[in-house]
């Protein structure tokens, strides 16, 4: 299932000032937890062909030209965020298309790069197989995704106090309330600042890894990444939380 139209409203909406929070570093997540242990995994990209997908503001497809791709070419489903690219980045290559519906010659790229976009998508199965078919031989396709065990929480926000809870209340022989849900599949509809409302799908980590098996891929690694310890400076309560409860998960995965 492809990612909704509201979803895209957001991202179309927010394009300018997600590029402005994203260029300042006052995206913490990004700056000091996500984008740091993706760069780390990036292979030998010099002279090669590199596709992001879900390329958003462009941040990552500008730190992969420094490590000196040929080729850099970034899609994204907002039509807003590739037009405020071709414009601040006009040497690279930016398409509007959808992540399931991926439009590109075979064996076209020599790796792929994906920073949390999958989680908008039900069925992973259909953009596997059509990164299976765009990737070369023994190519990498890098990705990070919502970790359940945060996601999967309890959410409940409010001004100034946010809760993610995932557990159970027991008393006595009997078991309470159930905070969260793991284990199902679900969609949820979400609100990231002000207005900015998204909808994502929650799956297992049993789920992920059967369709990365079933579309023939080899995991080559598994990541559960912490902050770095700089954002103690800058936000210590982010560095105690996520340095404990995973926030997100990054897949290294190799065609055969």
């Amino acid at each position: 299932m492809p990612t909704d139209k509201i979803t895209i409203a957001s991202y179309n909406k927010y394009t300018a000032k997600s590029a402005e929070k994203m260029r300042s570093g006052k995206n913490i997540k990004h700056t000091y937890l996500e984008k740091p242990a993706m760069y780390k995994k990036i292979p030998n990209v010099k002279g090669k062909a590199v596709l992001c997908i879900g390329c958003g503001t462009g941040e990552e497809c500008e730190h992969i030209k420094s490590l000196g791709a040929k080729r850099i070419v970034g899609i994204d489903i907002s039509n807003e965020r590739i037009k405020f690219l071709n414009t601040t980045h006009p040497d690279l290559e930016f398409y509007t298309m959808d992540m399931e519906k991926l439009n590109f010659p075979a064996n076209s790229f020599d790796f792929i790069y994906s920073s949390l976009a999958l989680h908008y998508s039900k069925d992973w199965t259909k953009i596997l197989n059509k990164v299976s078919k765009i990737l070369k031989k023994n190519g990498t396709f890098l990705f990070s995704t919502h970790h359940p065990v945060k996601w999967g929480a309890e959410i409940n926000k409010a001004v100034n106090k946010n809760t993610f809870l995932m557990g159970y209340k027991k008393d006595g022989l009997e078991e309470g309330n159930v905070l969260g849900d793991y284990l199902t599949t679900r969609k949820v509809n979400d609100i990231l600042s002000e207005d900015f409302k998204v909808s994502y799908y929650h799956r297992p980590i049993s789920e992920m890894i059967s369709d990365i098996v079933k579309s023939g891929f080899i995991i080559s690694d598994f990541i559960e990444p912490k902050p770095l310890k700089s954002v103690l400076k800058v936000k210590p309560e982010f560095y105690k939380i996520y340095s404990k409860i995973p926030m997100y998960v990054i897949f290294e995965i190799r065609k055969r």
